[in-house]
């Protein structure tokens, strides 16, 4: 199996998770559904990525990719929620929604390949 760093979307991602969870530690303890729903959110986006690295058959692998990319969007719109309940800054939110964009297009990329083979 390849190493982390040797497969883009994955450290991607965990690059990405790793500075939503940072994000996460100074949202109100009254927000919590909307913070479980973030973690949850994460989690599931890790797990769609191994599981399509493991499976072999081709339709199985398209529904791990389709998932994870229904999982950025919504990651995308619990930041943008957090944003305007002024959670996390403009600026947070920028960098935030441009790691997403960029995990996308590499998950399309990888679709793109994997249509091809």
């Amino acid at each position: 199996m390849l190493c982390n760093d040797e497969f883009k979307l994955l450290s991607c991602s965990e690059k990405t998770m790793d500075y939503i969870a940072k994000q996460l530690v100074s949202f109100p303890n009254r927000e919590y559904v909307l913070k479980n729903n973030i973690e949850k959110t994460m989690y599931s986006l890790i797990e769609n990525i191994f599981s399509y690295r493991i499976e072999n058959v081709y339709r199985v692998k398209m529904k791990y990719l389709k998932c994870l990319l229904i999982q950025l969007s919504m990651l995308d719109y619990y930041m943008r929620v957090s944003y305007k309940k002024k959670f996390i800054s403009f600026k947070k939110y920028q960098s935030i929604a441009s790691f997403l964009v960029e995990i996308r297009k590499i998950t399309y990329g990888v679709i793109r390949s994997e249509k091809s083979v």
